[in-house]
């Protein structure tokens, strides 16, 4: 493990503690699913970690988790930081910095961090799946108006517009009514489950028996859990997850202006 990989791996052992007391199942996903079932821990060039839970679960951790995790540990979501612009929550330790370059100018917590997301269920109509999926497009564009990206003259305008609008200044607000919208559609007795907060789309949208009830997994010494059947939910997510990538892909996917395990992220603001 790098620095960055050493301090994500100290959330995650922490999250899983929290996880257990609570008794609370959870997922790894994603390249960190990836991670534990390929290389038994991080992926060699990865840059973060990602976690998810139902989303009855999550809403009891999110409830419930800070009050039991040491001080300098932040769990962020749009309870805890008005500004922030995920549907999902961020487990952040506020004694180091990560500033992501598309997110430097919002004032919130910079520290290292875990993702945690909800999964959900979706509705089976037609015209429930596309009048949640418009809803949910929407809302979406009002909380990338908060990161600084190139953006083509459309969306350049569109931005604008949703900052004139306050989206920017009200992010915990939109995520709110995101995540009212996405929770209508409970887990139990739907066929797929999704994870809506990941940036792959409807690849994220996997049969609710590809997750079951998680199968155990070691993540560098850590006995974790990943999808049931994570064989389908990887090829679902990558093809043929077994062969390595060209060593030009093999890189992280988040780019920060700002790592530091060491320092405060207060301090470089």
């Amino acid at each position: 493990m790098n620095e960055l990989q050493q301090k994500e791996f100290e959330l995650l052992k922490e999250f899983d503690r929290v996880c257990r007391e609570l008794e609370l199942p959870y997922f790894l996903v994603c390249g960190s699913a990836l991670g534990a079932v390929k290389y038994q821990g991080f992926i060699p060039w990865d840059d973060d970690e990602d976690v998810a839970r139902y989303r009855n679960d999550y809403e009891k951790f999110i409830a419930m988790a800070p009050a039991m995790l040491p001080e300098h540990l932040f769990l962020q979501n749009h309870h805890t930081e008005p500004r922030f612009p995920q549907l999902y929550s961020k487990l952040r330790n506020s004694n180091t910095t990560y500033i992501e370059k598309t997110a430097a100018a919002i004032p919130m917590n910079h520290g290292i961090f875990i993702d945690i997301f909800p999964l959900d269920g979706y509705p089976k109509g037609k015209l429930a799946q596309n009048w949640l999926e418009l809803r949910k497009k929407l809302y979406q564009s009002m909380l990338l108006c908060s990161y600084d990206f190139p953006r083509n003259l459309p969306n350049r305008v569109l931005c604008s517009i949703f900052r004139l609008l306050g989206c920017r200044r009200n992010a915990g607000k939109v995520a709110a009514r995101l995540n009212k919208a996405l929770s209508r559609y409970p887990v139990e007795g739907s066929e797929l489950i999704c994870n809506h907060g990941n940036w792959q789309g409807r690849l994220e949208y996997a049969p609710q028996w590809q997750y079951g009830l998680g199968t155990f997994v070691e993540f560098e010494g850590l006995t974790s859990y990943a999808p049931e059947m994570y064989d389908e939910y990887l090829r679902q997510k990558y093809g043929d997850w077994r062969a390595d990538l060209p060593p030009e892909e093999q890189k992280g996917h988040h780019y920060h202006s700002v790592c530091d395990v060491y320092t405060a992220y207060t301090h470089y603001l």
